[in-house]
């Protein structure tokens, strides 16, 4: 084989290799967020990260071997992977209004229960370092004499307390992950385009020396 497969073997296994790091990073973030933002785009990130890990492993294998079957499932593993990453950055795109409207929603729904069932907001407070839904005041708007212990950092009341809402807060860190999750996404369809294109180069020179074994 050629110098110029031999590099675009090491080249597309070292891919692999940071191919496979995406993947990872993407489950990671899927399971960070997971009962945190809308089912559609954690699924979304479970498929697309497990898809980008196996088809790296696959390629890595197909590659080694010089294996047409094998290196030819990856491309189209690859050029489905790239068609989804596509769909996922332009036709599943939120916006900053409904990923607060979201995050909104769902701490109004931790504050109904707080009414009936005190200490509902712990965990919210706890993971956001926020102190009610809007700010300390909404506690005093319904009667507690005291605020939460999770209104303090590490409920220490020598401390001074929370003063941003769990709404904002929660808006927030919902953002820095869907902005940190779609970064990752544009250098995976980058990563891949590359993939897609040497996978298939490598595929027809692996036919072609095949055809010569028969010879």
């Amino acid at each position: 084989m050629g110098c110029t497969s031999g590099f675009i073997k090491c080249f597309l296994n070292t891919l692999n290799s940071l191919n496979a790091l995406v993947g990872l990073a993407l489950i990671v973030i899927a399971t960070i967020i997971l009962g945190q933002a809308p089912l559609v785009y954690i699924v979304y990130l479970y498929v697309l990260g497990g898809l980008i890990f196996v088809s790296s492993i696959l390629g890595c294998c197909g590659i080694c071997q010089e294996n047409v079957c094998m290196t030819a499932t990856y491309g189209f593993i690859l050029l489905a992977q790239l068609i989804i990453s596509l769909l996922g950055n332009f036709g599943f795109k939120f916006n900053e209004d409904y990923i607060r409207k979201f995050a909104s929603e769902e701490v109004q729904k931790k504050w109904d229960l707080e009414l009936v069932e005190p200490g509902a907001m712990d965990p919210y407070q706890r993971t956001y370092d926020c102190c009610g839904r809007n700010g300390p005041d909404d506690y005093v708007s319904i009667g507690r004499a005291t605020l939460p212990a999770t209104c303090y950092p590490k409920e220490n009341h020598e401390l001074p307390h929370f003063t941003t809402g769990c709404a904002q807060s929660a808006g927030d860190k919902f953002l820095e992950l869907f902005n940190y999750s779609s970064d990752t996404n544009w250098i995976s369809v980058g990563i891949t385009a590359l993939m897609v294109l040497g996978a298939f180069y490598l595929v027809g020179r692996f036919r072609k020396q095949r055809r010569r074994y028969h010879y």
